[in-house]
């Protein structure tokens, strides 16, 4: 019933700063749900691994998300009473998780000399700011869906055609090159989150794509939006829909942002929509 699609690319700038991609994306489907995500590393001095530390959040939220899934599953009406407190519970899970992860990295590869020379300062402070990241997931079940965000991006639902929309609450402090990250001290804190369940009154989305600033960067608001249709719209219809999406977002970051790019969905397969 589920499917997704998951892709990124290098930003031209990084290209030519000799850069590496700071961006990941990923996504898991089965018959039951499906999660996509995409985290954006800080890329500068003070966060010079942060390339790991973005693999890294998206693979343990991946693992979390099916955790969670499996868990909700059995006790599906506590979530519907508490959606907020257990989606708040699942971001600190996510977060210890990726901290943990982290640590372990740094452990296993100490800071090399090379390093050092590089970053000064920053290099010395053995912690998880040098892992820095944002985050972005996307979930569908039967019975719900839901995102969850730290930092900027975007997650965008579309619902059909010409009914795409961003339900996940805007940060005010996201302003002027600020963002928030997996390495805040507060980082379950920083995050916003959007739940609904699905019923007549709400429909299941048709696919929910959640996109890395690098993107939204490369757009109006409005153009955004539409391009986030049009993509659903090519995964739903094109069997080459990945082929795509892989050669354009390299030229979308040339002629736009300039920025690494990166994007994920999940959505409902053609054949199983319910009328």
């Amino acid at each position: 019933m589920f499917k997704g699609l998951s892709s990124r690319a290098i930003g031209a700038k990084h290209i030519e700063e000799n850069i590496p991609c700071q961006d990941y994306a990923g996504h898991y489907c089965d018959e039951k749900f499906g999660v996509a995500v995409v985290s954006d590393g800080h890329g500068n001095k003070k966060h010079f691994r942060s390339d790991k530390g973005s693999e890294i959040a998206v693979k343990v939220s991946i693992e979390a998300i099916k955790e969670f899934i499996g868990r909700e599953s059995e006790y599906i009406h506590s979530l519907f009473d508490e959606p907020d407190k257990r989606l708040s519970q699942l971001e600190s899970n996510i977060v210890y998780r990726w901290n943990n992860m982290v640590m372990s990295h740094l452990n296993e590869n100490p800071i090399a000399e090379e390093e050092l020379l590089l970053y000064g300062n920053n290099a010395a402070e053995k912690s998880t700011t040098i892992y820095g990241a944002t985050l972005i997931i996307a979930a569908i079940t039967e019975k719900y869906w839901f995102a969850l965000q730290t930092g900027d991006g975007s997650c965008v639902t579309v619902f059909d055609k010409e009914n795409a929309k961003i339900f996940v609450p805007d940060d005010d402090r996201l302003a002027f090159n600020f963002t928030t990250s997996l390495c805040d001290s507060d980082a379950a804190g920083n995050f916003r989150h959007y739940f609904s369940r699905i019923n007549e009154e709400k429909p299941m989305p048709l696919g929910i794509i959640v996109s890395t600033d690098g993107v939204s960067n490369s757009f109006e608001e409005v153009s955004f939006l539409s391009f986030n249709n049009k993509v659903l719209e090519l995964l739903r219809t094109r069997d080459d829909a990945l082929r795509e999406i892989e050669t354009f977002l390299p030229e979308l970051s040339e002629k736009g942002s300039r920025d690494d790019v990166s994007i994920a969905a999940v959505y409902v397969e053609l054949n199983s929509d319910k009328e």
